[in-house]
């Protein structure tokens, strides 16, 4: 019989491979249950409660890194809501200029751009944070961005109120950044305040003056459409 010849019965598994095949099983097991705890819908609910009654709260307890998954995913959600909510309102004639098609299509767009936006969007308010004096990396202004999406269902909503649904929009993002800067990148309230602010009123005539520009196009639009009609009689 040789040295190397292995004498335990058939059934039985040498110990080391039983370990190594138990710490693997253990792995995966817990792989599932983070991906499973990433991806749930319950958390994410929770989350955009908190954010949108308790933002202080959630900006002072908001991990600072941990990957961009987690925010990534949270956006796409929050952006899926808010293309499904306008999906309904446009089929009450209420928001995206009141076309069922334009509402079906916003779940398909706002996540992608969304998704995109929410990069785009970090790396903008990255250099405002470092302008600001913040010591805190492009991942840390992703997840203040991201988390911040918690209001869009509700902006979505306050959309088809004329005017108010412009300023709204402008301003609660940029109050959920001042506190940001305030309670994650450690920045002084006066100066958070200060620049978040002006940013909001710079937004808010944006806006406005958008909201104004579709409004007149409409009009002409609707102008239009009945010239062809007499036309036509």
């Amino acid at each position: 019989m040789s040295n190397g010849e292995d004498l335990r019965p058939p059934g039985e598994q040498p110990e080391s491979l039983s370990q190594s095949e138990a710490a693997a099983d253990a792995g995966s097991e817990t792989r599932a249950q983070e991906t499973s705890a990433k991806l749930d819908p319950a958390g994410f609910v929770d989350q955009a409660i908190k954010v949108i009654t308790n933002p202080v709260g959630f900006y002072r307890s908001m991990p600072k890194s941990g990957g961009y998954s987690d925010p990534l995913v949270f956006i796409v959600v929050l952006a899926v809501t808010s293309g499904v909510i306008a999906t309904i309102l446009s089929t009450f004639g209420m928001g995206l200029r009141g076309d069922l098609l334009s509402g079906f299509a916003a779940i398909i767009l706002m996540p992608i751009m969304a998704a995109i936006s929410g990069f785009v969007g970090a790396a903008i308010f990255y250099m405002v944070w470092k302008l600001m004096g913040s010591d805190e990396n492009y991942e840390t202004a992703y997840r203040c961005i991201a988390y911040g999406s918690a209001i869009g269902p509700v902006v979505t909503v306050l959309g088809v109120i004329p005017s108010i649904g412009s300023i709204v929009s402008a301003v609660w993002p940029m109050a959920l950044m001042a506190i940001a800067s305030i309670h994650v990148h450690r920045r002084s309230e006066k100066l958070s305040w200060g620049v978040f602010g002006a940013l909001a009123m710079f937004f808010v005539v944006i806006n406005l003056g958008i909201e104004r520009a579709a409004n007149d196009m409409d009009g002409e639009l609707e102008n239009l459409r009945r010239m062809m009609e007499q036309q036509s009689q």
